[in-house]
């Protein structure tokens, strides 16, 4: 979380750094002023969702959400290669900052977002049904968070290289940025049987899946930062050419022939059968 300090306004002015100071700062040979977004505070999100309202445990976090509990065909014989494949693009919006009372640069923030996710159905006659689609709706609240309002209002202007002017767009100046890493933790079929009597074709099945989230939620501003500067970036390396398939294979070191012995997994003292 954020903690104040003292930095504020630099006592240096941006240009060529006189040589007495350049030890200073490093040996560089200039100070320049940039312009990028600074992160003012984070925070880190763990939430495991399960799609079984009956493993649903609020109070160790884990947490029932409908979207992961799909109706499927009950020829299904399993559910495999589930995977996340990323954000729905445009999904992510930030739906409220609401300041705290007792400091309105401090803010709980709330957004949403959508989660597209893919599944392979297999079948019990051995067919699969490849790249079946589920989106994953949320909502989450955080907070608070150290998110000053800017106040400078930021509008740019763009000339393309034929001195084309495009029409100003507005900039993010204060931004809220959304960091995902999600995996798919298990998927099952659950099937829910009529009850007597009944036909046997009234029976449901699920998809019924679990998946970890986690979220890293950062306030951000355009600021301007005075930073040493040691010149600009010399060319880079030149991009090395592939070499014909049968050279690169004459390089590589020859495979492993037989599997490894177990001794290659077990270290420390031996262990009896």
């Amino acid at each position: 979380m954020y903690k104040s300090t003292s930095c504020g306004t630099s006592i240096y002015t941006p240009g060529v750094i006189p040589e007495e100071l350049r030890e200073q700062f490093g040996n560089a040979c200039e100070l320049v002023c940039v312009q990028i977004p600074k992160v003012y505070d984070s925070c880190l999100l763990r939430v495991c969702l399960v799609g079984n309202d009956r493993k649903s445990k609020s109070k160790e976090g884990i947490l029932f959400d409908p979207d992961l509990k799909v109706r499927i065909d009950c020829s299904a014989d399993g559910i495999v290669n589930p995977r996340v494949v990323g954000i729905v693009p445009g999904s992510f919006k930030v739906l409220d900052k609401k300041s705290m009372s007792s400091d309105p640069d401090r803010k709980f923030i709330t957004f949403t977002y959508q989660l597209r996710i893919l599944y392979d159905i297999v079948f019990d006659d051995g067919t699969i049904s490849r790249d079946n689609e589920l989106l994953l709706r949320r909502s989450e609240t955080v907070g608070p968070l150290y998110c000053p309002e800017s106040l400078a209002i930021i509008r740019e202007s763009k000339v393309d290289q034929s001195g084309i002017v495009h029409p100003p767009e507005d900039v993010d100046d204060n931004i809220v940025k959304l960091e995902i890493i999600a995996k798919v933790l298990d998927a099952q079929i659950i099937r829910d049987d009529c009850k007597t009597p009944c036909d046997p074709y009234d029976d449901q099945c699920f998809a019924v899946f679990t998946v970890g989230i986690y979220h890293i939620i950062k306030c951000e501003l355009i600021v301007q930062l005075v930073i040493p500067a040691f010149g600009f970036c010399p060319p880079p390396a030149p991009c090395e050419r592939m070499g014909e398939p049968c050279e690169i294979f004459n390089q590589e070191l020859p495979p492993d022939f037989f599997p490894p012995q177990l001794d290659n997994f077990i270290t420390g003292p031996g262990i009896d059968c």
